[in-house]
């Protein structure tokens, strides 16, 4: 694969429901992009996570809204990029979860995270935000060695 790889796009309408289409549609992208079995449950979680969060949160519950899902990929690395058209995401209203404590919210993110090598944001947009999580292929992260 090189940096030109094809790109796969999805697009869902923000209603729970929909997530089923997204996961199935997720599957086989990463299963054509070589990615193993056990890291694509992980990214499946991930991703649902962040396009739960937009349904949730950047468009308060309202169904017919679009959220854009795409993955690229080469020999180092995957990228997943969602995107949605709503209330942006503001990283100063987000508190970690006390994981000592038993919460009873705001652990997507940090469950996200767990699943990633990497997870950013853009709300520089005119609208919306822009997710961008990457998983490095193995012994390919910047800094590691190649077995």
């Amino acid at each position: 694969m090189t940096d030109g790889a094809a790109e796969g796009t999805f697009v869902l309408t923000s209603e729970p429901q929909h997530l089923a289409g997204l996961r199935e549609w997720l599957r086989g992208e990463l299963t054509r992009h070589k990615v193993e079995q056990r890291e694509q449950f992980g990214l499946q979680v991930a991703v649902g996570e962040i396009c739960s969060n937009s349904i949730k949160h950047a468009y308060a519950g309202r169904g017919g809204k679009p959220i854009h899902v795409s993955v690229r990929g080469n020999d180092d690395r995957l990228v997943i990029e969602v995107r949605d058209f709503g209330k942006k995401f503001d990283p100063g209203a987000y508190r970690p979860p006390d994981l000592e404590a038993v919460p009873e919210r705001g652990v997507g993110l940090h469950l996200v995270k767990q699943f990633v090598d990497e997870l950013s944001f853009d709300v520089t947009l005119e609208q919306g935000t822009r997710w961008t999580l990457v998983k490095y292929r193995r012994g390919r992260r910047p800094g590691s060695r190649t077995p």
